[in-house]
C-alpha cells in the first residue's frame, strides 16, 4: 500500500423522510461542494476560497511530508551503515550465493565474463520473476482478505513478522559478533533476541487496541524495513538494480491500473471502511503517522461534543437515537433552504410563505420541523459564526449524522442556496481519530535496499541517492494532496534514485577527481 490521505468525512448523507409535506415541492437543492461567494461580490469570494483550498493542499503536502522524512530518512541511513559496518566478506559471498540460487534464474555475478548487455538482460530476467512471484503473492492476500479469510491472512502475516524479526535479527547479531568480537553467552543471546521479536509483533498488530504505544509499532516498521533492506542489499549488483527498476514499473501498475492487485487492495479496504464491516486495516503492511488537525476542524468537532454534553445534563438525548416508541422530541427552527436538502419534515406548511419556486426570503427564512433522530445539530440548532481569526466570519450549521458518525457543515448565502464544506476528520468518541498518511512499508524496504546498493559504491552516491529519494518522495505527496486517492510511491523516488547514482557514479565522482588530481584555475 501507499501513501494515501486518510479522509472519512462524507457529508452527502441525509436522512430520507418520504413522508416530507413538502414532498411536492420539487427536489430539495442541491448541496455544492464549491466554497459560497460572499455577499459583496461572488467572483472576488470564489477566487479568495479556491486560493485557500491551494493553501490548505500545500499544508497537506507538507504536513504529509514533514510526518514521513524522519522514518523514511531514519530507515535508509540505518540499513546503508548495517550495509557498510555489518558485513564480512565471508557473509556477503554467502548471502549472495543464497540468493542467486533461491531466487535468481541467471547468475549475474561480476566474476562472470559476460559482457554488460548481457548481464543487464540476465538481470532483466531475474527481476521479472521475482517481479511476477510479488504480484501473485499480492493477488492471493486480496483473495483471500476479499473472501475474508482474516484469520489466515492475519495469521500468516503474524508468523512472517515473528520469523523476520527473530531471524534476521539473529543473523545480523552473529555477523556482528563475528567482525567485532561481542561476546554474549547463549541464554542471553536468545532471551534478547526472543523478547525482541514478541515486542515487535505485539507493536505491530495490537497498537490499534491500546495495548502498546503506537509509537511502537512505527519504530518497528522501520527496523523490520532494515533488517529486510540489509538482506536484499546482498542481491548481486545487476540484479539489484534491475530489480529495484522493474518494482518502480510493478507499483505503477499495481497502484494506477484497474487489475492491479493493490488498487483492488485499497478498494477493499476503502469499501470496508465506508460500510464499517470492521475488517479495516491489515496490520504490518503499513507504516501510519498522524498529521495535525487542520485549524478550524478541531474546535468544531468539540463544539459538537460539547453540544451533546450540554443536551445529555438536560435530559435531551441526542447522542442516541431513541427508540420508535418514543415521543417526539421539541421542533427544530432551521432555514428553509437547509430543511430541504436535509429533507427534513416540515410541521406547519403554511409557514413557508407559499409554493415553490421559493424566493430567497422564504429560503432564508426559520421553519419548524421535526427534529430527526438520526441527526445532531450543534449549538442549540442554531448556527455558529467563525470568529475573526479564520478570516471569513461565515455562519455554519454543523450537523452529525448519528448513523454514520460524520460531520457535516453547511453554509446558506445571501441567495438561499446551501453549500457545504468538508471537515477532515470524522470525530468520534475516540480522541486520537484525527487525519493521517499512510506509506506502504515496501516503500521503506526498498528506499533503502537502492540507498544500501548505493552506499556500498561510496559515501556520496549514498548520499545524493538519500536527497533524490526524498525529492521524489515530496513529489509524491504533491501528487497525494491533488489527485486524493491512493498512488504509488515508489516510482518517482526509485528512478529519480537510480538516475542520480548512474549520474553520480560515472560523471560526478569521475569529473571531480580528475579535477582534484588536475586543479583548474579561473
Amino acid at each position: 500500500l501507499h501513501g494515501h490521505r486518510s479522509d472519512d468525512s462524507d457529508n452527502s448523507d441525509t436522512s430520507d423522510n418520504p413522508e416530507n409535506p413538502l414532498s411536492p415541492l420539487n427536489s430539495p437543492p442541491r448541496a455544492s461542494s464549491s466554497p459560497p461567494p460572499s455577499l459583496a461580490s461572488s467572483v472576488d469570494k470564489y477566487d479568495e476560497d479556491t486560493a485557500g483550498m491551494l493553501i490548505d493542499s500545500i499544508t497537506y503536502s507538507l504536513y504529509s511530508y514533514a510526518a514521513m522524512v524522519a522514518p523514511v530518512t531514519a530507515a535508509m541511513v540505518l540499513s546503508s551503515l548495517a550495509t557498510i559496518y555489518i558485513n564480512t566478506p565471508s557473509y556477503s559471498k554467502t548471502a549472495s550465493s543464497s540468493f542467486a540460487s533461491v531466487y535468481q534464474v541467471y547468475s549475474t555475478d561480476d566474476s562472470d565474463d559476460s559482457g554488460n548487455a548481457e548481464l543487464m538482460a540476465k538481470g532483466l530476467v531475474n527481476a521479472l520473476v521475482i517481479v511476477c512471484g510479488i504480484g501473485a503473492m499480492t493477488f492471493v492476500m486480496v483473495g483471500l482478505y476479499y473472501f475474508k479469510c482474516i484469520k489466515v491472512l492475519g495469521s500468516f502475516i503474524f508468523l512472517s513478522s515473528f520469523l523476520l524479526l527473530s531471524v534476521y535479527t539473529m543473523t545480523l547479531w552473529t555477523v556482528a559478533n563475528d567482525k567485532y568480537l561481542l561476546n554474549v553467552d547463549i541464554i542471553t543471546f536468545f532471551y534478547v533476541i526472543a523478547n525482541f521479536a514478541f515486542l515487535g509483533v505485539t507493536s505491530i498488530f495490537y497498537s490499534n487496541r491500546k495495548i502498546v504505544p503506537a509509537s511502537f509499532a512505527q519504530i518497528y516498521a522501520v527496523l523490520t524495513s532494515v533488517l529486510l533492506a540489509w538482506q536484499l542489499s546482498h542481491f548481486e549488483a545487476w540484479t539489484g538494480w534491475t530489480l529495484l527498476v522493474m518494482l518502480g514499473f510493478y507499483d505503477l501498475c499495481a497502484v494506477l491500473t484497474p487489475c492491479g492487485p493493490l488498487k483492488a487492495l485499497v478498494g477493499l479496504l476503502q469499501k470496508d471502511e465506508e460500510n464499517n464491516e470492521g475488517r479495516g486495516m491489515i496490520p504490518g503492511l503499513l507504516y501510519e503517522a498522524k498529521l495535525p488537525v487542520k485549524r478550524g476542524t478541531k474546535r468544531e468537532g468539540e463544539e459538537l461534543k460539547r453540544d451533546a454534553a450540554d443536551n445529555e445534563e438536560n435530559g435531551d438525548d441526542n447522542d442516541q437515537p431513541p427508540p420508535p416508541a418514543s415521543p417526539p422530541r421539541g421542533p427544530l427552527p432551521v432555514p428553509l433552504a437547509l430543511a430541504l436538502t436535509l429533507r427534513l419534515k416540515v410541521i406547519d406548511e403554511a409557514e413557508v410563505g407559499g409554493p415553490p419556486p421559493y424566493t430567497p426570503e422564504q429560503r432564508l427564512k426559520l421553519i419548524k420541523c421535526v427534529r430527526p433522530t438520526d441527526m445532531l445539530f450543534s449549538r442549540n440548532d442554531g448556527s455558529y459564526k467563525t470568529d475573526g481569526s479564520e478570516g471569513d466570519g461565515v455562519e455554519r450549521y454543523f450537523v452529525k449524522f448519528l448513523t454514520t458518525g460524520n460531520v457535516g457543515t453547511y453554509i446558506i448565502d445571501e441567495m438561499g442556496v446551501v453549500f457545504t464544506e468538508e471537515l477532515e476528520d470524522n470525530y468520534e468518541d475516540d480522541e486520537d481519530d484525527d487525519g493521517s498518511i499512510k506509506l506502504g512499508l515496501g516503500d521503506f524496504i526498498f528506499y533503502s535496499v537502492l540507498v544500501s546498493k548505493a552506499a556500498t559504491y561510496s559515501f556520496t552516491t549514498c548520499v545524493v541517492c538519500i536527497i533524490v529519494i526524498l525529492a521524489g518522495l515530496g513529489g509524491t505527496m504533491v501528487l497525494l494532496s491533488v489527485y486524493k486517492q491512493a498512488l504509488p510511491a515508489l516510482p518517482i523516488s526509485i528512478f529519480f534514485g537510480v538516475t542520480f547514482y548512474l549520474l553520480t557514479r560515472f560523471s560526478i565522482e569521475p569529473y571531480i577527481e580528475q579535477v582534484l588530481v588536475n586543479p583548474y584555475y579561473v
